[in-house]
């Protein structure tokens, strides 16, 4: 199994931070293939999006600590797959770190190596998306948009924020 990690500073209170982030239904704003996200009862949601032009569903568990600032989540669907996200003060603000585990499936691990060759090296670019959306997200302000879209309230595109993001150097 792939172990990834990355964490980001962000200039928010790290409580603001970690309610934005433990919110489920926000995750379209900040990951860039999940269209939608419902809840489907106590630590279960629903989620539905776009990768390489293929449409997908996927349920799974999430768990939320408050106290501890940490997210874990997995997939029904991907048995190698899971993710822990902690969110903890920092000088002025607060500082996100998420870990994920994944074994791509063959296909998927096929198009990373051929798109960025290898899919150490596709993961680590995704991490670094995914951590500048977040850093976008929370420092643009605003909440989501009433559709649950990233456009609503203007945030720049996550890409440019991928080099502000300090990764593991060992991925």
């Amino acid at each position: 199994m792939g172990e990834f990690t990355g964490r980001i500073r962000i200039d928010r209170p790290a409580a603001e931070v970690f309610a934005f982030l433990s919110d489920p239904t926000a995750m379209p704003r900040y990951l860039e293939t999940v269209q939608r996200v419902e809840q489907q009862g106590p630590g279960r949601i629903a989620m539905e999006g776009e990768s390489h032009g293929h449409a997908y569903r996927d349920e799974g568990w999430i768990q939320v600590e408050a106290e501890a600032r940490r997210m874990r989540w997995g997939s029904d669907s991907l048995k190698d797959y899971g993710g822990e996200m902690v969110v903890t003060e920092a000088e002025g603000g607060a500082e996100v770190s998420i870990r994920l585990s994944i074994v791509p499936e063959p296909k998927v691990a096929e198009r990373m190596e051929r798109e960025s060759g290898a899919v150490d090296h596709a993961m680590r670019i995704a991490m670094e998306r995914t951590l500048g959306a977040i850093k976008a997200a929370c420092e643009g302000g605003g909440d989501p948009a009433p559709d649950g879209s990233r456009g609503g309230d203007n945030l720049p595109d996550s890409r440019p924020f991928g080099s502000s993001a300090t990764l593991n150097p060992d991925i």
